[in-house]
Formats: structure tokens, sequence, C-alpha cells
């Protein structure tokens, strides 16, 4: 039988495309790997890397051409598998494959499908089958009872007869991971991918219990880890075909298991692997971090959740907050760069404990350059889940969108994601003790302030009692921009407003202007000169290299000692020049001010007093001859 699988294909908004992740699917390769040792033919195919390479348009079409290009495929069956933040997609292209190829069987599989496979089935009669968790052991099985869609002796299948859902019992699980087929990653374009960091699968399964999250419910608790010998031969043979710089780790609690995380350190150490993996905090320590870092660790993803005690208790997490810094500390001793993901949005949360969370991920934003990543999320309801069979039945929708659940296609999606909130509950949320506009101005606030250089979002916090939850509480409560905030609170004289100053400037569009012509004399003869088109300046903040050399040190800037400076940028060009002193006294005859200033308003104010600046002007890039306009608008 031929078998193509489908990947993921989250929806992220248009301006995002850059979000969709190329990586090969861990998942979907093992079960290509279980089903070609059963003797089928298996393709995959991958969207996400169509859509952002630009091979798919990413419009209202894309349904109908997927489903073009699966059906050219001229496979006996089509599997899917199912995320809740993708399942939109499954969904669109599913039921136009069902309208042109009603008797081509549809597979589901993966967390969202194994969570709702009946109310699925029952929903949306595009598909046949779903296999339920863990499918490498029972995929042969299903295709082959494909043709007579009878798997009455095949366990966790969920399918559709003619006299409605049928069912089996149970829940498959791969208890030995070493005895699954290797991985033929050339199922995907490898060449073609570029990737400097590959994924292995290192093992499955949490033995935790946290309520926000489905990970535990699908791999059903049971942590597994596969041999040493067995990954360490992946990865060297990854390295050798493919020469990735690092290698990411995949499970969602490597350390859960400290002997069998020991006997991977001697394993590996030597082979000269860089890897990553993800942990809690309160699963490793400073000896286990050091034989970590000894062996080729260079970065750990750590889930804190929330910096609230009372919601590490209500949300299942338990981990001992205090744990937390020295934790960080140890990995930036060792130089393992570490990433700190924090979550808002919890039905219960107060106002309180989201400034708990805000004051500890602040703390990490304080941290040196580098050295630790902090991420602020907003709760995603997920089925199968204790926070979902709780509050599951409360889903409101309101059409925020996340950077993964973003876009809606065509017109009906929205009606059909608001129909279905259960199916499609990762577009809605619960409602709680907090407003959800609350939770959405503190995550945005959040996104913006990341976009500073870090070294000034670090003094931004320190310039608010060292508190990111006062400092994001009164920018939202500004209702201002970034830079018009900081003005604000901290004054024109403090530097660091420069530096958010510059950082607006640098980033803001500029639109292409018609600039006006400017007569001058020079030297005696008369000439004709053309402001430098589409230029704007950013006058009187501080030297922008100084303020940060000194945020750099750590130390107390010595206002005084910093001069003065101005910027100009070009439209349609990043490139900022920093405009010559001879004319920064010209721009200040000018009383340009403090704020981002078009050239051709600033000269067009005395045309006649060009002349004598002429020489300045023309360095700075300010002013150009007729006969140059062209290079001045290529720059």
């Amino acid at each position: 039988m031929r078998l193509t699988l489908v990947d993921n294909l989250v929806l992220p908004a248009e301006r995002d495309l850059q979000l969709l992740d190329l990586h090969p699917h861990l998942g979907l390769l093992s079960v290509a790997a279980a089903a070609i040792a059963d003797g089928h033919q298996v393709a995959i195919y991958d969207p996400k890397r169509r859509v952002r390479c630009g091979e798919l348009p990413y419009d209202s079409t894309l349904y109908e051409r997927v489903a073009d290009e699966l059906l050219a495929e001229a496979s006996d069956a089509i599997g899917f598998t199912t995320l809740g933040c993708s399942f939109l997609f499954v969904v669109g292209v599913g039921e136009v494959l069902h309208r042109r190829a009603p008797d081509l069987p549809l597979l589901l599989g993966g967390p969202h499908a194994t969570m709702l496979a009946r109310a699925i089935l029952e929903r949306y009669r595009a598909f046949d089958v779903v296999v339920r968790h863990e499918a490498e052991e029972t995929i042969g099985a299903v295709l082959a009872g494909l043709e007579r869609r009878d798997f009455a002796d095949v366990p966790g299948v969920t399918w559709r007869t003619s006299l409605g859902v049928r069912e089996t019992c149970g829940s498959p699980r791969i208890d030995d991971l070493d005895g699954l087929p290797q991985l033929d990653y050339e199922l995907y374009p490898m060449a073609d991918l570029g990737l400097d960091l590959i994924r292995v699968e290192a093992g499955r399964g949490c033995p935790f219990a946290c309520t926000f999250c489905s990970t535990a419910t699908f791999f059903q608790r049971r942590y597994r880890l596969k041999s040493p010998q067995r990954l360490v031969g992946e990865m060297d043979a990854v390295r050798d075909r493919y020469a990735p710089r690092e290698f990411k780790l995949d499970h969602d609690l490597f350390t859960a298991h400290r002997r069998k995380v020991e006997e991977f350190c001697d394993a590996v150490r030597g082979h000269g692997h860089r890897w990553r993996v993800s942990a809690r905090v309160d699963c490793v320590d400073d000896k286990l971090l050091e034989s970590m870092a000894d062996a080729g660790c260079v970065g750990m993803y750590f889930g804190i959740e929330t910096g609230s005690p009372r919601m590490q208790k209500i949300s299942a997490k338990r981990l001992s907050l205090e744990l937390v810094d020295p934790t960080l500390d140890t990995c930036e001793r060792l130089g393992i760069e570490s990433t700190a993901s924090f979550i808002t949005g919890y039905p219960e949360e107060t106002e309180e404990d989201q400034d708990a969370t805000l004051d500890m991920l602040g703390r990490c934003f304080e941290r040196p350059v580098r050295t630790c990543l902090p991420q602020l999320h907003i709760l995603t309801p997920e089925p199968g889940t204790p926070l979902f069979d709780q509050f599951g039945p409360s889903l409101e929708f309101d059409g925020y969108a996340t950077p993964f659940n973003a876009w809606l296609l065509r017109p009906e999606d929205r009606d059909e994601v608001r129909r279905q909130p259960e199916v499609f509950a990762s577009y809605h949320y619960y409602p709680g003790a907090l407003e959800r506009d609350t939770h959405v101005a503190v995550v945005e606030a959040v996104d913006r302030l990341r976009q500073e250089d870090p070294r000034v979002l670090a003094a931004l916090i320190r310039r608010h009692g060292r508190s990111l939850s006062a400092l994001v509480r009164r920018y939202v409560a500004s209702s201002s921009p970034l830079d018009a905030y900081v003005r604000t609170a901290l004054g024109d004289d403090d530097p660091v407003t420069s530096a958010v100053r510059y950082r607006s400037f640098a980033t803001m569009e500029l639109e292409p202007a018609s600039v006006p012509r400017v007569a001058a004399i020079d030297d005696g003869a008369s000439c004709t000169y053309q402001i430098a088109p589409n230029a704007v300046l950013l006058h009187g903040v501080h030297m922008i290299g100084e303020v940060l050399a000194w945020l750099d040190r750590g130390e107390d800037i010595d206002e005084g000692a910093l001069a003065r400076a101005s910027y100009v940028r070009w439209a349609g060009d990043p490139h900022i020049a920093e405009v010559p002193p001879a004319v920064i006294g010209l721009l200040d005859l000018f009383g340009t001010g403090r704020s981002p200033t078009t050239v051709a308003g600033l000269l067009n104010a005395d045309p006649d007093a060009v002349a004598t600046w002429v020489p300045d002007l023309l360095q700075a890039g300010l002013l150009v001859p007729v006969g140059a306009h062209a290079a001045a608008n290529d720059r």
C-alpha cells in the first residue's frame, strides 16, 4: 500500500510565516519507519515548508491546492497528524479530499485526534479512522484492515461504520523505544532545509500531571528514555550524514530519571556533540548539570509556568520556586543557555499571581545577555487536560490571535471555529478571575518589551524598582507607544530613554515621500540641489554606542559624560547613519526638538540659508545634486 503522511501546518499571521518550523516531524518519521518495515511505501508531505518557501500561496485557496497536490500522489491512504493549533488546516484539506475522492481513506493520529477521536468522527465525515496514542505497533494492522474497514482486533482505534462510530479498547504505548526502526530523515528534503540544529527523539512520557498539559495524557505518564547506545548511535549517524551544529534531544522531561541521564552523559562524552534538552528545575542539581555540560549540553528549556506559589499548587506544576534562580545561576556559570518559560491566563489567576510571574520573568530578563531567554505565553486550552475537563464547558471566543493559530484563511473558518469550541479549543479561552483583556495586554506588553536590546530592557526594569510587573502595569495603563511612555516616565535626559527612542526609530515604518527641490548657490555658481529623498532624522538623543557600552558594563550611567547625537534613516533602507557634528548645529538652528523630523520640512523652513551648509549636508547624505537623485534613493 502507498501511504502519504501529512505534517502539521499551524496557521500563523501572514506576516509571521518565519515562525513555521521546518524541522522534520519525528513522530511522523517514526510511524513512517514502522509502516515501511511492514512492507508499505510511505511519503511525507510537508505543507509548512511549501508555504514558508512561497511554493504554496498562503490564502483562501490553500486547502484546495494542498488537496490537489495530495491527490497527485495517487496514494491508497492519507494520514494526518493533529495538534489543536493545526486542526483547522486538517479539516479544510480533509473536506476537499473527501469531496473529490470520497473512497480515499483519510486517517488521523496525534494528540488532538487521540483526545477527541469520537467527537471528530461524529462531526467530520471526511475522516474514516483515528489511530490513538502511539501508532508504531498498530499502523500495520490498521492499513491491513482499511479495505474491509474492520479494526475490531486492533487496540486503540476509532473508526466510522455504517452503524455509527466504533472504537476498540486500549491505549497503545511503546515501552521499548530501542526496538523501533531507525528514522529515515530523507523523507524530508534535508538538503534544502539547511538545518544547523537537528532533532533526535530521546524518549517519551512525563511522570508529572500539570493541569494545563496534554503530554502526560497522550504518553500516559510513562517516562521512557532510549538506551545511551541507541541515542548516541543515532546522533553519530545524523552528524555523519548532515553535519548539524547542534542537536535537540526531543523529550518533554529529559532529566526525570537521574541515573539514565548520567549513563547517557557517560556514553556521549567525547563524541563532540552539542545538545539541548528540556527539564524541570527540581529534576537537576549542580552535580548533574556539571556532568551534562561536560558531556556537551549547551541548552536547557525549563518550564517554570508561574512565579506564584499559589498557582504552582493549583496548576499541579508544584515547583519549589526557590530553585529557579540558583538553577539558572548554575547554567550561566557552566555556559549552558537556558530558556525560562512562563504562562499567564489560568482561570484561577489573580493580579497578585500574575505580578509574581512577571517579577520572576523580570529577574530572568535582568540576567547577562544571551545566558537566559525568558518567554511569556498566554494559556491555550487543550482537550485531554484536567483544566479542560473542569473549565471546558465555559470556553469563550474573542478572536484574539496567538502567533500559532492566528490566520483564518476563509470567511467560513471563523464560523467553524466558533461552532465547535471543543474541537477548536485553542482559538478560545477560559474566563477567569482576571479579565481576558488583562492577560492579552500583559502578554503583548512583554512581547513589545523583549524587542528592546536586552541591556536596555534590564535597565528599564531597574528604573521601575527592579519590578517587571510595575513596568508592565504602568506601560499598559499609559496606552502609549513604548518610546512615548518611557519619555514620560523617565524624561528625555535619561540615556535609557535615548536607547528606547533609537530602537523605535530603527524599526519604524518609513513611507516613501515626494520631496521638493531646493535651489541653492554653491561656490558662486548657480546649482540645483535636492533634499535626500525620504530621509528622516532623529535628533538630540544620547550616542547609542556609548549608552550600550555603559549598560554592558553594568555600571550606573554618568549622564554628564554622554554626548548627544543625531541619526538619519531613509525609507526602504534599514541602515542608520550618524549625522556629522557640524550638521547638528544646523539642526539646532531649525529647532527640530527631539522627534523624528523629515529633512524636507527641516530645510524648506529656510531654503535661502541652505548654501551655507551645503558641504556638511552633502557629507551627511541629506542633500544631493539633482543628478544624484537615483543614487540617494538607493541607499
